[in-house]
């Protein structure tokens, strides 16, 4: 998780700092071989600005490259966050449309119904991929090592041959 992009942010929200967690998303992207993917809840009125915004995609793009995926989560008000109100959907679909025009290839909203946001697009030709609406897998077109099936661009991931039960959040 990358809660927010200021450092104003950890310190009042989560009691850390935003450096350590910048450095070890760098740290696994570039010395590891782990696959990496961010997460960022959007918390009305406390994260979600355009320019926090653009400074994480723009963070992300510059420093881990276009291929992590980047995953923004709507907040619902709960346990010690009551007073806040749920992200509209409109905010995770700015979020998104911002850090697409920074050059990330792998945005996602996430907790809300949005197939369009949720899905995964070929950055080669455009053809949805793999069609999600909310945790649910509508449509699945790549191959076994994860090639668009309508262009044969290589996409970025980790692909191997699954040889377990697909349940309903998942299908071949």
């Amino acid at each position: 998780d990358l809660k927010g992009f200021t450092a104003d942010f950890y310190v009042k929200l989560t009691g850390s700092k935003l450096a350590p967690v910048l450095e070890s998303l760098a740290w696994l992207v570039h010395e590891t071989n782990v696959w990496t993917e961010i997460t960022t809840l959007l918390i009305p009125g406390k994260n979600d600005s355009d320019a926090e915004l653009e400074a994480e995609s723009r963070w992300i793009m510059a420093n881990l490259g276009p291929d992590v995926p980047l995953h923004f989560s709507a907040f619902h008000p709960d346990w010690k966050m009551t007073d806040v109100e749920a992200t509209p959907a409109a905010t995770l679909t700015r979020a998104r449309d911002i850090a697409l025009r920074a050059g990330l290839r792998y945005v996602y909203t996430g907790n809300v119904h949005d197939e369009g946001g949720g899905s995964t697009f070929c950055p080669s030709c455009g053809e949805a991929l793999i069609v999600r609406d909310w945790y649910r897998i509508k449509a699945y077109r790549l191959s076994e090592q994860g090639a668009c099936l309508a262009c044969g661009a290589q996409l970025a991931g980790r692909y191997q041959k699954f040889s377990g039960q697909f349940g309903r959040r998942r299908i071949p």
